[in-house]
C-alpha cells in the first residue's frame, strides 16, 4: 500500500487493493498467491495469477481440498467472486489447454485457429502464420 501512496492538498491517499495498472502488480499478486497457498500448491491445487484449480481423485477428497484452499484465502482476507467460480468440473480450460481426467490436451479453439488459417501466398503472410503458430 505504501508504494501506491500519493499526496494532494486534501491529504495523503493510498490504494487499499492492488492496482493492476502498476508495472509489477501481476508479479506481486502471483507472489502473494504463492505465499498464501504455500504447501498446497502442486499438492492439491495449481495457481496462476487469479486462477486456482483444485484437483483430486474422489469427491470427498475434493471437498476436503477445496475447504483447505478456501480457508487459506479467507484467512488472508481475499474474497472470491461467485460468478467467476466453477466448482466440481471434470474438465477445465487452463492457460490454453484442456485439463481433464484423460490428461492435458490442446484447447480445440486454439487448434482451429491454426487449421482455419488461409494458405499463405507471399512472404508477409508466411511470417504472419509463423507468428500465429509459434
Amino acid at each position: 500500500m505504501d508504494k501506491t501512496a500519493f499526496v494532494t492538498r486534501d491529504g495523503q491517499f493510498r490504494f487499499r487493493v492492488l492496482s493492476f495498472g502498476l508495472t509489477n502488480a501481476p508479479s506481486q499478486f502471483q507472489k502473494i498467491m504463492d505465499l498464501i497457498l504455500s504447501g498446497l500448491s502442486r499438492e492439491c491445487c495449481l495457481v496462476f495469477a487469479d486462477d486456482i484449480i483444485v484437483f483430486s481423485n474422489s469427491f470427498d477428497e475434493h471437498v476436503r481440498r477445496l475447504g483447505l484452499v478456501l480457508d487459506r484465502l479467507s484467512t488472508a482476507g481475499l474474497k472470491l467472486r461467485p460468478s467467476k467460480c466453477k466448482f466440481f468440473q471434470r474438465r477445465v480450460v487452463f492457460l490454453g489447454h484442456v485439463v481433464s481426467g484423460k490428461g492435458v490436451e490442446a484447447d480445440p479453439s486454439k487448434v482451429s485457429a491454426v487449421l482455419d488459417w488461409p494458405t499463405p501466398g507471399n512472404v508477409a503472410e508466411v511470417r504472419s502464420f509463423v507468428g500465429l503458430a509459434s
